[in-house]
């Protein structure tokens, strides 16, 4: 299943800047071709939202900005994940360039490059 996270479950949704402080995530799941929207239960913790990305079974996060702790725990989970720019983008567009293999695979090698907590500081907010 791929996570992407979004400000809201309407029609014609973008995904979201945000990681961490997102209020949900548009979950894809392939065999179905289908998208279902979640509560990002752990809204305001990065490392809290990544963990429970994983216990959703979520194996690809496409994201816009995320931060080193989030990061970290996704990539001790097995997570992969993709740099989709900082615009949003329609959820079928990032699902159809992802099949393309458009966007960049984030890992330890290039993460310096792809993370960014998007706040004002630079810092991450969480508690990490």
């Amino acid at each position: 299943m791929i996570a992407i996270p979004v400000n809201s479950a309407s029609p014609g949704v973008k995904s979201s800047k945000l990681f961490g402080n997102v209020e949900m995530f548009a979950i894809y799941r392939p065999k179905d071709e289908a998208f279902f929207f979640v509560n990002n239960l752990e809204a305001g913790d990065g490392v809290k939202t990544a963990r429970q990305l994983k216990r959703w079974n979520v194996k690809s996060i496409a994201y816009s900005y995320m931060g080193n702790g989030p990061f970290t725990t996704l990539q001790e989970d097995g997570v992969e994940m993709y740099y989709i720019g900082t615009e949003p983008m329609l959820l079928s567009d990032i699902i159809r360039d992802m099949r393309k293999g458009a966007f960049v695979k984030v890992d330890q090698h290039n993460a310096v490059n792809y993370l960014d907590p998007g706040t004002a500081t630079g810092k991450c907010a969480c508690n990490a």
